[in-house]
Formats: structure tokens, sequence, C-alpha cells
């Protein structure tokens, strides 16, 4: 009898050798790891050049313990990840997070600000992510055993939370356009609402779905908490959501000024990048802003 061993495949692998040429600078090594999926961004942080974006796609992963099987046969697949970098930045994909405004903020008592918001498991660890563009700390949990899987193939490595980056990238947009706004970043099984308006963030939070009903649902309910009229407020898309889909058809049937962000302006971006639509993967090119 013939065993079938299915061997991960990346769905997106796009590297510019360029990056590698000799001569050239180390690069650092962005990784975004949750149970949907794990992208691999590269920047040469010497000339803020992008030249590899690489993401590979899980099927009902629905805990760790999948995950990390399927990390390490993500880790042997991928030849990429063998190579030396010069510092390696870990972004962790959970909803274990809080924003906690510095005024308010206890060093030492992070566990405690954290579990108030969110069920913690006893392996769970919590860490901190100062953000720049807001006056504000994000609180997160990293669980034990991921921790141990990227510490053990990258042993520097600094985690983050992928929060911190989407509204460090946000943020800093708005700056620039000072009007008030909406992001909707969507992901295979969950999506983010985010409320700016010039400094100030507004509103943020994470919500679970299973279909376009329920992305359209959330979003409207929170227009109404707000007093937001869908048909006058600018709605910004970001993450792997495109014009095809059926969340941005029965979107459109509510709000009528819809644009797709940009990737981050303090990024230079290899050529085949931009194979792919501008809007995607805004969390983890955002994610230098926060080293």
């Amino acid at each position: 009898m013939t065993i079938t061993i299915n061997k991960p495949r990346a769905s997106i692998s796009l590297i510019d050798e360029s990056l590698f040429s000799e001569g050239g600078h180390q690069a650092d090594l962005f990784l975004e790891v949750g149970l949907d999926a794990v992208t691999f961004c590269l920047v040469d942080v010497n000339t803020q050049f992008t030249g590899a974006l690489i993401q590979y796609q899980f099927q009902k992963v629905l805990n760790y313990a999948t995950l990390l099987e399927k990390l390490e046969d993500v880790f042997a697949d991928a030849d990429l990840l063998k190579r030396k970098f010069r510092k390696v930045h870990c972004s962790v994909v959970n909803q274990k997070s809080t924003l906690v405004p510095v005024p308010v903020f206890e060093r030492g008592k992070e566990y405690l600000l954290l579990g108030l918001n969110c069920s913690l498991n006893g392996d769970d660890l919590v860490y901190s992510d100062k953000l720049k563009q807001v006056d504000a700390l994000n609180i997160f949990a990293v669980p034990s055993d991921l921790k141990r899987f990227i510490v053990g193939q990258f042993p520097l490595a600094e985690f983050h939370h992928y929060s911190t980056s989407l509204l460090e990238g946000i943020m800093l947009d708005t700056k620039k356009t000072g009007d008030k706004r909406v992001v909707l970043n969507v992901h295979a099984s969950y999506f983010e609402i985010v409320i700016a308006e010039q400094k100030s963030l507004l509103f943020y939070n994470t919500f679970r779905y299973q279909s376009a009903e329920d992305v359209v649902y959330y979003l409207l309910f929170v227009f109404e908490q707000f007093n937001i009229n869908s048909e006058n407020i600018r709605l910004t898309i970001t993450g792997e959501l495109d014009k095809q889909s059926a969340i941005y058809a029965l979107l459109y049937k509510y709000v009528r000024n819809i644009s797709f962000g940009e990737r981050p302006a303090t990024l230079k971006y290899a050529a085949k990048l931009d194979t792919i639509p501008k809007h995607f993967f805004f969390s983890i090119y955002s994610l230098q802003l926060c080293v």
C-alpha cells in the first residue's frame, strides 16, 4: 500500500534574488503566524527594500498543537528560512490582546490587565508593544509552545502582536489625511474594524465571521454605535479581499464610498510583489513600523 504524505505548498512565493546578491546587506525576517496561515516577508532595513513574500495557508487548523505540526512541515519545506537573518520579528495572530492607555499602564501587571479582557491559558506568555502613533500599549498573549517553536528556529526572535502593526500602519496613514475614516481589514476567517480621526484611535475590534452577512452586520452595528452615516463615510479595505468577493458585493449595497488601501509608503517593493493587489498583506508590511 502506498502512503501519500501531503507536503505543504506555499500559496504565494515571490522572491527577488537581488536581496541576496554578493555584497548585499543581511535582511530582517518578518513573520506573521496564526491558525489560518503563516506569512514571511524579507526586508533589507538599510535600503527599506522588501524583496520576498511567502505564505502558507492552513485548512481546519483549530488549535496550536495542529499548528505546530504544520509549522514543522513549513520550515522543512521553505529553503528561504534556512538563510541567516540580521533580526527576526514574529507577529502573533490571535484575539488575546488589549490596548491600555499609557497613563493607566502599570509595569508588572500585564497578565492581570490582559486577563480582564480575554480568557488566558495557564501556559500563555504575556508581552506588550508600545504603539508609536497612539499613546497606548498593546498587551498580548503568546502560547508558550508557539514561542518555544519560534525560538527554537530563531533564538533571538522578537515577538509582537499583529494588531500592533495593523494599527501603526493605519494611524500613520490617517495622520496624513486628517479625516475620519473606517478601515476594514479582512482575512480568511476574521476581520478588524478600525475607526480613526487625525491622531485619535476611536475604535478597534476583531470579529470572527463565516459569511459576508456576518461582516456587513458587524460593520453596520459599529456604524450605528458611532452615529456614522454609511452613505458618507469613507471605508478603506485592506487585507485579502477583492472586488469579486461576496463580501465586497454585499458591502457595496450599504456603503458607497469604498476604496482599497495601499502598502506602507515607508518601504520599497520588489517588482515581483506588484503582482499582488497593493492592499493585501497590510499588517505584515506594516510590521517594520514596530521595530
